[in-house]
Parts: C-alpha cells; sequence; structure tokens
C-alpha cells in the first residue's frame, strides 16, 4: 500500500490535470507521474532512507547534469503527509519505455542499432564519470530508450550513485545494487568505481547480444558460485562483430584496473567497428 495519495501530491505540487502512479512501491521510494497540458514529469518520493543522505546525495548528482543522455531534474523539496514529512525529486519524464522492456518485446538490434545504443550508453557514462559520478546500479529498468528508439538511451534512477570526490555515505563492505549487473568488486562489498560502471554496460551489451544473460540463471539471491561465472567471462555469439566481441571481453574483465575507461570505450568502438 502506498503511503502517499494522489491528494497529497497535488497538495504540496498543485493541481495536475493527470495524475498516476507508476511501478511498484520500492523499499525506499514511490513514483508518480504527472501532466500538466502537454507536460509530463516525474515525481520520486522517498519514504525511507536505506542509506543515510541518499536522498540529497541523488539531487546533488542529478544537478550537475544537463544531458539529453541523463534524467534531468527540475525541481526537489518536501511533501507533508499528516505527521510525516518525505522528500521528493521531480525530474523530466522520458518516453519510451525501459531497455529492459524493449528487449523482452521484440527481437534484438541488429549490429548497426547496438553500435549506436552502446555508443551513447557509454557517453552517457562518461558523462557521469566527467561530473565525478558512480552511479552503481546500470541495468536494463535504469535505462529508458527515448521514444522507443535504441539509439537514443537515457540513464535513470541515480539513488545509489556515489559523488567520488565527497564524503561517502556508504560504510564498506557492503555491497549494493542488482547483482546480475555488479562487477566483481561490488560483489565484494568494496568501493565502486566508473570502471564498476563500465562492467555493467559490457554485461547489458552481451545480453542483449546474445538475447540472454551471460551469468543470471533465475536465482533470487546472490549464488554461491558467482566468483566462478564471473571469473569466466561473458560469451558473445560468433555472428557478432569481432570488435563488440573483444570490447566486452576487455569491458568485463574481472580486474577492474585492466577495463577501459568510458572515453576509451568509446574510442575503442569507433575505431574497430
Amino acid at each position: 500500500m502506498r503511503r502517499v495519495s494522489a491528494a497529497d501530491v497535488e497538495a504540496a505540487l498543485g493541481p495536475f490535470d493527470e495524475l498516476n502512479p507508476i511501478g511498484d512501491q520500492s523499499g525506499s521510494g514511490e513514483c508518480w507521474v504527472g501532466r500538466v497540458g502537454a507536460d509530463r514529469q516525474v515525481i520520486k518520493i522517498v519514504v525511507h532512507e536505506h542509506e543515510p543522505g541518499r536522498f540529497a546525495r541523488e539531487v546533488t548528482a542529478l544537478a550537475r547534469l544537463d544531458s539529453a543522455r541523463v534524467m534531468r531534474v527540475q525541481d526537489h523539496g518536501t511533501i507533508a503527509v499528516t505527521a510525516e514529512t518525505f522528500p521528493y525529486l521531480r525530474s523530466e519524464f522520458v518516453p519510451g519505455g525501459s531497455l529492459n522492456t524493449h528487449m523482452a518485446a521484440g527481437p534484438p538490434p541488429d549490429d548497426l542499432t547496438l553500435r549506436a545504443f552502446l555508443l551513447e550508453l557509454l557517453r552517457g557514462v562518461g558523462e557521469l564519470a566527467d561530473a565525478r559520478i558512480v552511479h552503481r546500479d546500470l541495468k536494463p529498468e535504469n535505462i529508458i530508450l527515448r521514444a522507443g528508439d535504441w539509439r537514443h538511451p537515457v540513464v535513470i534512477d541515480l539513488g545509489l550513485s556515489r559523488l567520488v570526490d565527497t564524503t561517502s555515505f556508504t560504510v564498506y563492505p557492503w555491497a549494493l545494487g542488482t547483482w546480475p549487473y555488479m562487477a566483481p568488486e561490488q560483489l565484494r562489498a568494496e568501493r565502486a568505481t566508473s570502471l564498476s560502471d563500465v562492467w555493467a554496460v559490457a554485461i547489458i551489451a552481451a545480453e542483449i547480444a546474445s538475447g540472454a544473460h551471460p551469468f543470471f540463471r533465475g536465482e533470487p539471491s546472490i549464488p554461491h558460485d558467482w566468483d566462478a561465472r564471473l571469473r569466466g567471462g561473458p560469451a558473445v555469439p560468433g555472428a557478432r562483430p569481432a570488435a563488440l566481441r573483444d570490447w566486452i571481453t576487455n569491458a568485463a574483465n574481472y580486474r577492474a584496473y585492466r577495463r577501459p575507461s568510458p572515453a576509451r570505450s568509446v574510442n575503442q568502438l569507433e575505431e574497430t567497428w
């Protein structure tokens, strides 16, 4: 059951022509899509913070960026609900559906479309890195295809982001994220870096190219043999370009220091594919 009602949202933010809840209630937040005229926006309400300071960190991270490849923040504040007050973040609504939805609904993209998708996603991750932000939870659910176009991915939900030039709120060791896309260092409860985000992009690319996740077999939690699985690296079908297979092999290297940076990844793909 949601803790925040439509009436609560409108009392804080004003009337909407249309206001609907979206997604399942997560452990920390509830999301709504509001429409005023032709403008639509997403309101994320944090009803419980598992990690102190996490919401403020997300706002700071998003405020640093103005990119078509990363969801844009509009404003933030608080919503009062009876005796409680919850912070909210209002951001642009990116139409088109999640990458996860598109992967499940249709055939995989051809090589040229996959190349365009991958380059744009890596540029977005590079913009995060340039802003000294580590996403830490890149996965198909956190990537929107703007207008349903594979060539225009948009990174959303920086709720697990870590600003590398500020004091971390995370007490290590602590593994967090979504395990099928987490890098080995994250699963060892070590500090994530932009190279951890590169790993996630490589796993997503391998999943799209092959039509199946290279490591995940339906487990509800982290499997006991995760280390052996990840050390083996992801496989890419031989029908896909060699340049893609080579980049995925490098970007999903078990040792983080051997992975290319987001910027280097873009250069490698542009030079070889």
